[in-house]
């Protein structure tokens, strides 16, 4: 379920401003993730969470593809949020609110494309609402059972901040 004061996509008619925030989550041989190039809207925000592998390393770890779903997750990699005050979400197309946690975060996928040959998995998330000052913890839980989570955090104020400079029509 969904109010009109938490859409699970950006508001259409506005345009978002940038906000700071780049941030590595996760860096060992063979394997970089980072998350950053985020979009602010007075109703939440964006981030793009790249994963690259060297597919020319023998050591490298395979190259995973996102988990959308919590069925998914086995040998996939995903991704959870968790504001400064505690709210937190994982990759679950929403499936568990909002009964559970009508206030969010809510987390959702707009769009993404990935090369297994190449090594590397783009996507663009969704985050409503906005967050409460402070930091936004970003966790990346990696598949095939490694057990390998990395962690970023992005700001949540920076992002409020940007909000001021949005143009809605």
């Amino acid at each position: 379920m969904n109010t009109d004061n938490e859409p699970l996509t950006f508001p259409p008619q506005t345009l978002p401003a940038t906000a700071p925030g780049d941030t590595v989550l996760l860096r060992r041989p063979g394997q970089a993730i980072w998350a950053g190039a985020v979009s602010a809207w007075p109703e939440g925000f964006e981030f793009t969470l790249l994963i690259l592998n060297d597919v020319h390393l023998a050591e490298a770890p395979p190259p995973e593809a996102l988990a959308l779903h919590p069925g998914e997750r086995g040998p996939n990699a995903w991704i959870s949020v968790q504001y400064a005050d505690g709210r937190t979400r994982a990759a679950d197309l929403n499936t568990n609110t909002p009964t559970e946690q009508n206030a969010g975060p809510h987390l959702s996928f707009i769009y993404g494309e990935s090369s297994a040959t190449e090594g590397w998995d783009l996507a663009r998330w969704w985050v409503t609402p906005l967050p409460p000052p402070g930091p936004i913890q970003l966790t990346i839980h990696l598949g095939h059972h490694s057990n390998t989570t990395g962690t970023g955090y992005l700001d949540g104020q920076a992002i409020i901040q940007a909000t001021h400079r949005t143009n809605s029509k």
